[in-house]
């Protein structure tokens, strides 16, 4: 799966070169992109380690956490531009780092193995807590550590969900899209319209990235009685 998620990796380089430009562009703005930035991080870990079964013990979180310090290079030059904002301060730069920690050496190991095997129904469920979570969570590093566990959570619906499926596709950027309408017209609902227009649209890329341009449905017996290859009603996974 070295390219099937292409898009997503360019958004993701789009959101930081943008917050590492926020001084210049508009430091209002930085706190937002760098919760996005969380949950496409989170989205894309939980992409790379799609193994079904855990190593036993503490030797999965070991690997994990050595594989940390390269991972946490954005947060730090994220963390420092923070710190250079018109505005941001060491709080927001020490709420960066902290979230950052937190996620990588403490919440993603603990998520893989409690969330691990549920299929999508109740990572959709745990996806609609996660979007309200982000509504009422405090701003700053509790904010940024629930935009991450709802990255991972996302990435788990997405796994257990329809693989290249249009309308699946269709049906993750049209609730982007709703909730993006949402905040405009209603922005008192910002705070649970983000999170959600956020998950829908990173769902959604990834959907895009994995349509068949022509599904092969299941195919019945080989024979001269068979004719062309008949076709099986078989539902998504």
């Amino acid at each position: 799966m070295t390219m099937e998620l292409r898009i997503l990796g360019w958004l993701q380089g789009l959101m930081l070169g943008l917050i590492l430009a926020a001084p210049l562009l508009s430091p209002a703005y930085m706190p937002w992109g760098v919760q996005m930035l969380f949950a496409l991080s989170a989205f894309q870990l939980r992409q790379a380690d799609r193994r079904w079964a855990l190593r036993p013990g503490m030797t999965g979180w070991i690997s994990h956490i050595r594989m940390a310090p390269s991972r946490m290079l954005p947060w730090a030059a994220s963390a420092v531009v923070a710190l250079i904002a018109d505005g941001a301060g060491a709080a927001a730069s020490g709420a960066i780092l902290l979230a950052a920690l937190t996620c990588e050496l403490l919440l993603y190991p603990l998520l893989t193995r409690l969330i691990g095997g549920w299929q999508w129904r109740r990572a959709a469920l745990a996806m609609i807590g996660l979007i309200a979570a982000c509504a009422i969570v405090p701003a700053g590093a509790m904010q940024n550590i629930a935009m991450f566990a709802l990255g991972v959570t996302g990435c788990l619906f997405w796994l257990r969900g329809p693989d290249g499926d249009l309308r699946a596709t269709l049906a993750a950027f049209g609730g982007g899209l709703s909730a993006i309408t949402l905040a405009f017209a209603m922005p008192a609902t910002m705070m649970l319209a983000f999170p959600l227009a956020v998950i829908s649209l990173i769902v959604g890329c990834a959907q895009a990235t994995t349509v068949r341009r022509q599904l092969l449905p299941w195919t019945g017996h080989y024979g001269a009685d068979a004719g062309w290859l008949q076709r099986l009603r078989s539902r998504p996974s």
